[in-house]
C-alpha cells in the first residue's frame, strides 16, 4: 500500500512538471527595431536636527553646604534636506518569429544592465513564459558575455501589421515613395507614445488629401483611446490634423503635428480633452486605400483594426 501511495505521488508530480513545461515556448526571434527612453526621478529626504550640551564645572563643600560653578556649551545641528536623483532606461524592442511580431520592453536601472536595444536583423534564442519573454543575448556585441534578458510582452500581432516603433530605423513600407513625393492619400500604421502617462499603443489612420486639405479617420488601440474622425492641412513640409472621438463616455480632442521624412511620418501630439496630455507618434504608409466623400466613420475605423 505504501509503494502504491509513493507511485501516485510521484506520478502526480511528474504531471505537474509536464503541465508547467507546456506553458513555456522556445523560439528563435529576429530583431526588427528598437527605441530607448531615459526616465529621471528626484526624491528628497530630511535628516532631523539635534543638539548636544557639554558642561564643565567645579564645586566646594563646607560642612553641609556645597557651592558649585559650571560652564555649559550647546552645539546644534539643524535639520537638513537631501535630494537623490535616480535614472532608469526603458528599452522597447520589436522582434518577430514564425510570422508573429512581438513588442517587448525591459528596464535598465544601472549601467551594464542586461536590458539593451537589439541590433536589427540579429537572431536570438527566446523563451516565452506567459507575458514574459526571455532572450539569450551577448553584452557589448557578439563577442561579449552571454546573458539572459527579461522582457515584458506588450503586444503580439501578425508580423506584416507593423514593422517599427517611434525613433527606430524602420524599413520602407509599401507606399513610402508616394509619401516622399508629398501624396498623403492612403492608409498608415504606427505607434503613438503618450509621454504624460508613459504608455504606448498601436494606431492607424486612413486619409484622403484634396488640394492640401485632407479628411479621414483614426483608430487608436488600447490602452490608449481617441478613435474617431480627423481633418487637417498639408502646408509645405509640415502636416497637422485634428481628431475628434468618443470613448468611455468622454470626448477626445487631439492635435497632431509632424513632417514626413524618408517615407516615415513622425511628430508630436497634444490632447486637449478630456485632460491635457502630450506625446510622440510615428506612421508609415501601408497602402493607397482611402476614404471617399460621405464615408462611413465606423467602417473606416474598423478597417484599421488590424494595424
Amino acid at each position: 500500500m505504501r509503494r502504491l501511495l509513493d507511485f501516485v505521488l510521484l506520478f502526480t508530480l511528474a504531471l505537474s512538471c509536464l503541465a508547467k513545461d507546456s506553458d513555456t515556448k522556445s523560439l528563435t526571434v529576429r530583431a526588427v527595431a528598437a527605441k530607448s527612453r531615459t526616465n529621471e526621478q528626484t526624491s528628497t529626504y530630511t535628516t532631523p536636527g539635534r543638539a548636544t550640551t557639554n558642561c564643565v564645572g567645579t564645586g566646594t563643600t563646607v560642612a553641609n553646604t556645597t557651592t558649585a560653578t559650571a560652564n555649559c556649551r550647546t552645539t546644534s545641528t539643524p535639520a537638513q534636506t537631501h535630494q537623490v536623483t535616480s535614472r532608469t532606461t526603458e528599452v522597447t524592442n520589436v522582434v518577430e518569429a514564425d510570422g508573429v511580431q512581438y513588442t517587448i520592453v525591459c528596464t535598465a536601472s544601472w549601467g551594464g544592465s542586461n536590458c539593451v536595444p537589439l541590433i536589427g536583423g540579429d537572431l536570438f534564442q527566446a523563451e516565452i513564459d506567459g507575458k514574459t519573454m526571455w532572450l539569450v543575448a551577448r553584452r557589448f556585441g557578439n563577442q561579449g558575455k552571454e546573458v539572459r534578458m527579461k522582457n515584458r510582452i506588450l503586444d503580439i500581432r501578425p508580423a506584416s501589421a507593423l514593422d517599427a516603433i517611434p525613433g527606430s530605423l524602420s524599413p520602407t513600407a509599401s507606399g513610402g515613395s508616394d509619401l516622399q513625393d508629398g501624396n498623403l492619400t492612403g492608409t498608415f500604421a504606427g505607434i503613438v507614445q503618450n509621454e504624460t502617462a508613459g504608455v504606448s499603443a498601436h494606431f492607424g489612420i486612413a486619409i484622403r488629401e484634396e488640394n492640401g486639405v485632407f479628411y479621414g479617420c483614426i483608430a487608436i488601440q488600447k490602452p490608449l483611446y481617441g478613435s474617431g474622425s480627423l481633418q487637417g492641412v498639408h502646408q509645405g513640409s509640415k502636416i497637422s490634423f485634428d481628431s475628434v472621438g468618443s470613448s468611455l463616455g468622454a470626448r477626445f480632442s487631439i492635435r497632431f503635428e509632424g513632417e514626413p521624412r524618408d517615407a516615415i511620418f513622425t511628430g508630436t501630439y497634444e490632447v486637449s480633452s478630456p485632460s491635457h496630455q502630450n506625446g510622440e507618434f510615428e506612421l508609415t504608409k501601408r497602402g493607397p486605400d482611402a476614404p471617399r466623400a460621405g464615408f462611413n466613420l465606423k467602417d473606416c475605423i474598423s478597417s484599421l483594426s488590424s494595424f
